[in-house]
This record gives structure tokens, C-alpha cells and sequence, in this order.
């Protein structure tokens, strides 16, 4: 092929490719403009053969192929998708239990007849269990910064039930820093951690959290609900749906609802300071499901 062929050879081909929208990868219409251009300057003298003439048309119609299904692969997916995301809207107003260690604060603020502000604060409740017998354990709630607002020692708690039921334990937080103050609205991680007797660490078996779903957001192929005290859980980590409350029967169990020592902030479930936690609900509990 003469020289000043292979470089107009060269120059359509570059511009097929700058065409092209995915800028550097070879589709099936530059894929056929380059068989094309093949055709048109090759030598004369020495034609294709028609077996390399075949075999390339073949790839060419592979390409083809492989395109086209991607394509309807991506449609499928997409309606899959919308189908899930339509799905999950029947979720919005129903309390679900999702695995997962964040809790949401809200507050809702009412003024009386006497000009009193009064505060109730909803906070989503909490369930773990252990992997073993604790002979001590302690509860911290950190902000969104990470930084620690509240820690509640424990005393002993078993794994199992005296009926051989796994034992799930329940913290109701309210709301109140270690300092006897209400905490702003927000998101919040609670992480517990045990000792047994020997002072080995004892793992935190399963995390549950409950509350009712307000939106419903995608976030990629992923669905995601939003709670209504602010945070996002996934889809996929819903273990239960419920129209109401799923409030879980509970009998007294370690440190009875008295919410701990409250880490220098009091007995950490009164509200602090003797007040009444500005109507923070009726002070941090822990009981044993």
C-alpha cells in the first residue's frame, strides 16, 4: 500500500475514533470503517483472501452481537431497578427493623398557653446481644464528628435467657450528653462493648435498630431508606416491616431502666441535674428483651 494511502488511512480512521462518544473505545461503527478502509486501500495486486475477508466479517458481527445484548442487559437492569425502587415505596410510613448500630434524635418543640417551651424528643431504640456472658459492659453514643457524647456503664449480663432464648437487650438513650444536657438532632453511633469475668473482651453479637421510614432514595443499584430520625439504611439490611411500632416486650434486666452512671453526668436517665431532660422521653433505658 503506497505511503500517502496508509497515512489517509491513518487520519479517517483517527477521526472515526475522536468521533466516537466514548472518545478511545472501538464500537461497531468504527470496527466496520476500519474493514472498510481495509477494502478500499488495499493493493490491487494482492487482494484479501476471502477466508480473511470472512473471518473478519464474523468478528464484526460478534462485536455486534456482544454490543446489542449489552445494551439489553443494561435495559433489564434499569428496570429492575425502577421496579425495586417503586417497590420500596410501599415501605414509606412502616416501621422496619434494620441491622445496623445509628440511631436517629428528632425534636419537636411546643409552646404552652403560660408561654412555657416545651421539648419531647424521639429517639430510635436499640437491640444487641452478646456472643457470651459479660460481667461488665459499657455503652458509648458518638455524633457524626465521631466525638463521644455519652457513656453508660453496666453491670453483668448473659448471653442466653434462663430459658435458653438469646438474650436481646434494649437501650432507649434520652437524649442527654454525659453532662446532663440535651443533645442537639442528629444522627448517632452506638457502639458496646463487654468483659467477662476474666476481662477478656466479649463481642457484641447482633445490632438492630427500629424505626419508621419517611423517603426512599437510590444511591446506584442500591435502595435506601431514610428513617425518621435522619439516618439511611439499606434495603437489603431490613429484617423486619411492621404498620406499627415494633415495640418489643421487655421484663427488668441489667441496671433496670435506672440508665447506668451516665459517666459523670449524673445517674444518666433523669435528665440530668434532677430536670426532667426538657421532655427528653423518660430517661435512658436498659432492659433485657
Amino acid at each position: 500500500m503506497p505511503a500517502n494511502s496508509i497515512g489517509q488511512v491513518n487520519n479517517e480512521f483517527n477521526q472515526a475514533l475522536a468521533n466516537n462518544k466514548s472518545g478511545s473505545d472501538l464500537d461497531k461503527e468504527a470496527f466496520l470503517l476500519l474493514l472498510v478502509t481495509q477494502f478500499q486501500y488495499q493493493d490491487p495486486l494482492n487482494p484479501m483472501e476471502d477466508k480473511e475477508f470472512i473471518a473478519q466479517m464474523a468478528q464484526f458481527s460478534s462485536l455486534e452481537q456482544m454490543m446489542n445484548m449489552n445494551e439489553s442487559m443494561q435495559g433489564i437492569t434499569d428496570a429492575v431497578n425502577n421496579q425495586a425502587m417503586f417497590n420500596a415505596t410501599n415501605y414509606i410510613g412502616k416501621y422496619v427493623t434494620t441491622t445496623g448500630n445509628v440511631i436517629g434524635k428528632t425534636s419537636t418543640s411546643v409552646t404552652g398557653e403560660d408561654g412555657q417551651v416545651t421539648t419531647t424528643s424521639t429517639i430510635t431504640p436499640y437491640y444487641y446481644t452478646f456472643n457470651g456472658d459479660v460481667s461488665k459492659a459499657t455503652i458509648q453514643v458518638f455524633d457524626n464528628n465521631n466525638q463521644l457524647v455519652y457513656t453508660e456503664e453496666l453491670g453483668g449480663m448473659s448471653q442466653y435467657n434462663s430459658d435458653g432464648t438469646l438474650a436481646v437487650y434494649k437501650f432507649a438513650w434520652n437524649g442527654m450528653n454525659s453532662k446532663g444536657e440535651l443533645a442537639a438532632d442528629g444522627t448517632y453511633k452506638i457502639t458496646v462493648s463487654g468483659e467477662d469475668g476474666a476481662g477478656n473482651p466479649v463481642l457484641v453479637g447482633t445490632q438492630l435498630v427500629a424505626d419508621r421510614v419517611t423517603d426512599v432514595l437510590r444511591n446506584g443499584t442500591e435502595i435506601m431508606l431514610r428513617l425518621q430520625g435522619g439516618q439511611y439504611m439499606s434495603l437489603g439490611d431490613v429484617e423486619q416491616v411492621s404498620e406499627t411500632d415494633p415495640e418489643i416486650s421487655t421484663v427488668p434486666g441489667a441496671d433496670d431502666g435506672d440508665g447506668g452512671d451516665g459517666s459523670d453526668g449524673g445517674d444518666g436517665g433523669d435528665g440530668g441535674d434532677g430536670g426532667d431532660g426538657e421532655g427528653a422521653g423518660e430517661g435512658t433505658e436498659t432492659q433485657r428483651v
